[in-house]
């Protein structure tokens, strides 16, 4: 990495206000694991990790979550987590104002913090991190991944949702092949010796000076800047498992569960804290983590909006509830053309 780029990768410590630490500090290795995402997520973040601690009880691990804000009672059971699991917490409070200039036109700043992440850990000298989305679910141990042989790659990634996908987002954006970045596996020192952190800052704000962003935020620059230099695992460790129902005369690919797969991702509109989808195995799987936690008591959403309503409707027919699903698609019905006139 030229100085130029050092001192790129040096300004996105900028967006770092301020770090906390919670639980104990390790003397010797341990699991470094990384989460990003609003305040209002920390809920699913934190279900997400004791999935990981639950399947993973020999192992020490340090969480490093990128965040823009934390409410008071998950804080406290965040240190909960800390204390019970016996596991080391870093919260990075991020300044949203730093992205501006790369915000689409949903304006989520936190598409982009995981940009922050190779940077930052590097400079506290660790070597590889597991970066993943707060959807997703570790059911069985991640010592393989973790230790897995990267070579001379700078990350592990797995492909997008199926073959088909990820032909269609590989030609758009012209690579030669295609990942979900909901799980990279990072070697820092390559990632960051590289400039990959600095250089996808650089385009997201190009692209949105153009006019022209790319369709899928972060994931569509990074697949660009690691053409070639990532490691394609096994499917069972970013295990889609996309729950959203296509209507009647669309076709809908099978929503198969496998309870061997790693990590479980639950991609898509429709997440397992949904109430009308807790009838499916892998939400259900989902629940005893839940269950397990300090969020426990925090109620399941239900329907938000019309196309809530929708979804379950579709839901109903998939698992065969018919009187069910005449009941959701009337309540649709007239919530969207009747109360919405």
């Amino acid at each position: 990495m030229n100085n130029r780029q050092e001192q790129k990768d040096a300004s996105l410590d900028r967006a770092i206000l301020r770090k906390e630490n919670m639980g104990e500090t390790y003397s010797g290795p341990a699991y470094h694991v990384a989460f990003s995402g609003t305040s209002n997520y920390l809920v699913h973040t934190g279900i997400s990790m004791v999935s990981i601690l639950e399947n993973n009880r020999s192992k020490r691990f340090h969480f490093h979550l990128f965040i823009n804000g934390i409410e008071p009672e998950d804080r406290e059971k965040m240190e909960i987590v800390a204390h019970q699991w016996q596991c080391r917490i870093t919260l990075y409070y991020v300044d949203d104002r730093f992205f501006k200039d790369m915000l689409h036109r949903d304006g989520i700043a936190a598409f982009f913090y995981r940009f922050l992440i190779p940077p930052v850990l590097g400079k506290e000298q660790i070597q590889r991190v597991l970066y993943l989305d707060g959807d997703i679910m570790c059911q069985n141990p991640l010592d393989d991944l973790m230790n897995i042989d990267l070579g001379d790659h700078i990350a592990a990634c797995v492909e997008d949702t199926s073959p088909a996908y990820a032909e269609m987002r590989r030609k758009k954006v012209g690579t030669k092949a295609y990942f979900n970045s909901g799980m990279i596996l990072i070697d820092i020192n390559r990632w960051n010796k590289a400039g990959i952190s600095s250089k996808a800052a650089d385009m997201a704000i190009q692209r949105r000076a153009s006019g022209k962003p790319l369709a899928s935020h972060d994931q569509d620059i990074l697949n660009i800047l690691l053409d070639g230099h990532f490691l394609m695992v096994p499917k069972k460790y970013n295990y889609i498992y996309n729950m959203d129902m296509k209507g009647l005369f669309q076709k809908q690919e099978p929503l198969v569960y496998d309870p061997q797969a790693v990590l479980v991702h639950f991609a898509g509109i429709v997440k397992p804290w949904r109430t009308w989808v807790q009838d499916l195995p892998g939400v259900k799987t989902y629940h005893k983590f839940l269950e397990a936690s300090p969020w426990r008591y925090v109620p399941l959403m239900g329907y938000r909006r019309h196309k809530d309503i929708h979804q379950a409707a579709r839901h109903a027919r998939r698992m065969g509830k018919y009187g069910k699903m005449m009941r959701l698609y009337g309540q649709y019905i007239s919530d969207k053309f009747v109360k919405h006139d």
